[in-house]
C-alpha cells in the first residue's frame, strides 16, 4: 500500500487539492494517494488521531488552520510565528508548518517580480493576508496593511511587531487614504475573497485607483481572472492570479512530505483545466 495524504476542512467539497496533488504523484510515479475529508470542528481531535495512525501528511483549510495546532507536537518557524498551520508532516510527532507565505512569494517570483527593496500594500488582514505579511517581513519587505476592520489590521501590523521586531504600516481603506498608499507601493496584493465565485462582480477595491507601474496580485483563484485582475490589466498593470500561490503552498507540502522536486507546471495545468470547466 502506498502512502496516504489528505486535506482536511469544513465544508471541504470543492476542494482541487486532490485532482493538484494526485497529478503530481501521477507525473512523478509515485504509489501516493491524496483525498478531502470534511472534518467539524467537533471531530477534529478524534480524526487527527485517526490520520495520524496511517496517513504520511495532510493539508489543512478553513476552519482548523488555528485549532489543529493544539493536537500537534511542534511547528516550524513559518507556523510558529504566523500562529495558523496548512501543512501536516506525521512521523514519530505531527508537526505543522504553514506554506502559504512561501507559496505567494514563490508565485511572484515564477512571475518576475522582484521583492527585493520593494514595497508591498496588502488588502485585508485575515489568515491568508497573516501568513503573506509574516513571509514578507522575514524577508525584509516593507509592508502596508489594510482592512474594512481596521481593527483587524493594526492588531496584525501589532502581532509583526512583537514577533519580528519590525514595522509594518496600516492605512484606511477610504479613497484618498487608499490612493496615497498606491502611490507608496511598487505590489499590491489583494488577500481578501472578493471576488471570488460566486461572488464574480466583486473588487476589493476601485480598480480605477491603481497605476500602471504597480505589480497587482489576487489570490482568489476561483476564477482564475478575477474581475479585479482583468480591470487591473486595463489599467496597465503586470497582473498575477492565484493560481500560482494555491499550486505553489501545494508545491512546497510536497517538498515537506516527500522531500521531492514538485512538477509545478503539471500541477497548475491540473487546476486551470479544472477551473475552466466550470
Amino acid at each position: 500500500m502506498g502512502k496516504l495524504f489528505g486535506v482536511i476542512g469544513h465544508p471541504i467539497r470543492h476542494s482541487l487539492s486532490p485532482l493538484m496533488h494526485t497529478a503530481a504523484f501521477k507525473k512523478l510515479g509515485l504509489d501516493c494517494e491524496y483525498a478531502a475529508f470534511d472534518v467539524t470542528e467537533d471531530d477534529l481531535k478524534g480524526e487527527l488521531e485517526n490520520f495520524r495512525k496511517d496517513f504520511t501528511g495532510l493539508n489543512v483549510t478553513i476552519p482548523h488552520k488555528v485549532s489543529v495546532i493544539k493536537y500537534l507536537d511542534g511547528l516550524s518557524e513559518e507556523a510558529s510565528l504566523i500562529g495558523a498551520v496548512n501543512t501536516v508532516k506525521f512521523g514519530e510527532q505531527a508537526l505543522g508548518y504553514n506554506t502559504d507565505g512561501l507559496g505567494c512569494l514563490r508565485s511572484l517570483a515564477e512571475a518576475g517580480v522582484a521583492l527585493k527593496g520593494k514595497r508591498v500594500l496588502i488588502l485585508g488582514a485575515g489568515g491568508a493576508a497573516r501568513a503573506i505579511a509574516f513571509q514578507l517581513v522575514k524577508e525584509k519587505v516593507a509592508v502596508t496593511l489594510t482592512d474594512k476592520e481596521m481593527e483587524k489590521a493594526d492588531n496584525l501590523a501589532g502581532d509583526i511587531r512583537k514577533k519580528t521586531r519590525r514595522k509594518v504600516k496600516t492605512t484606511e481603506l477610504d479613497e484618498e487614504s487608499l490612493r496615497t498608499a498606491i502611490d507608496d507601493a511598487d505590489v499590491l496584493i489583494n488577500a481578501t475573497p472578493a471576488g471570488m465565485w460566486p461572488k464574480v462582480d466583486e473588487t476589493p477595491i476601485n480598480p480605477k485607483l491603481l497605476r500602471d507601474n504597480i505589480a497587482v496580485m489576487d489570490i482568489v483563484y476561483n476564477p482564475v481572472e478575477t474581475k479585479f485582475i482583468r480591470l487591473a490589466k486595463k489599467q496597465g498593470c503586470k497582473t498575477i492570479d492565484g493560481v500560482g500561490m494555491f499550486v505553489q503552498q501545494g508545491a512546497e507540502s510536497l517538498r515537506i512530505w516527500l522531500n521531492v522536486k514538485p512538477p509545478v507546471d503539471v500541477m497548475r495545468k491540473a487546476v486551470v483545466k479544472e477551473l475552466k470547466k466550470g
